[in-house]
């Protein structure tokens, strides 16, 4: 992605120490990822060894939001793309902005109602599904790791929300969906159609994917919390394990129009 100033926005940041920075600027397994404008590691307050503008770039960005935190491992909203999130909190974080999205879409097209039913977790390992009611196996720190996005996820998206209603509106839904990079859902642009023109849908229920637009950003940070002085001292430990065990959020909604 690359903004309104030319710079370019990397899917994910490493804020480093200047300590490991300076590891990684020496470490065979980890070098390389100084030249990497997608998965960006940036020094704290040093002087970066390459890529100085972009860098200087990403500084400002974090400074202006409050995060250029030491240590912090930062992935890129894919609904808000000049904004980061903790890694800790992001899967569940976007997940529920896709859900938020997706009702400000109904409420676009006259929705009276939204309300949302249950979110699954796929798990990568042994071939397991949880809704965020079941009880989740042990099975070690990624287990562990999916509970807690699983809690996470029940705290923000239980619930309804209720409109008083109005005629659907699809030019404006569609634009919704243009500005949040939701214009390739397939799902979202054919609940648009359903509400345009006659015989419209008056109740829907849906499943769509929490993770689906977050995947690629989510891969570019899980390469930098992989690689060798990095995993050394764990940063991004833990969202790494959710990242890893995880395949997919997927949100069952009700509409009612």
């Amino acid at each position: 992605m690359v903004s309104e100033t030319g710079a370019v926005r990397p899917r994910s940041v490493l804020v480093a120490d200047d300590r490991l920075y300076m590891k990684i600027t020496q470490d065979p397994d980890s070098v390389e990822l100084l030249e990497d404008l997608d998965a960006m590691v940036i020094p704290f307050s040093s002087k970066a060894e390459g890529n100085e503008l972009q860098v200087a770039s990403i500084r400002q960005v974090l400074l202006a939001t409050g995060q250029l935190v030491s240590g912090a491992l930062l992935i890129k909203n894919p609904y808000e793309t000049e904004s980061y999130e903790f890694a800790e909190q992001a899967i569940e974080t976007f997940a529920a902005a896709k859900y938020h999205h997706f009702a400000n879409v109904a409420r676009l097209l006259g929705a009276r109602q939204v309300r949302f039913v249950q979110a699954r977790v796929e798990r990568v390992s042994a071939n397991w599904a949880g809704s965020l009611k079941a009880r989740v196996s042990p099975g070690g720190g990624e287990a562990e790791a999916s509970k807690e996005v699983i809690k996470n996820l029940e705290d923000r998206l239980e619930g309804q929300m209720k409109f008083p209603g109005s005629d659907p509106a699809p030019e404006e839904a569609l634009e919704h969906l243009r500005r949040r990079n939701l214009s390739n859902d397939q799902q979202l642009k054919a609940l648009v159609e359903m509400r345009t023109g006659t015989n419209l849908i008056s109740d829907y229920r849906m499943t769509l994917s929490g993770t689906r637009e977050s995947d690629a950003n989510l891969q570019s940070a899980l390469k930098i919390a992989n690689s060798g002085a990095v995993k050394a001292v764990e940063i991004g430990a833990s969202f790494s394990k959710a990242a890893k065990s995880i395949s997919s959020v997927e949100i069952t909604t009700e509409i009612k129009f």
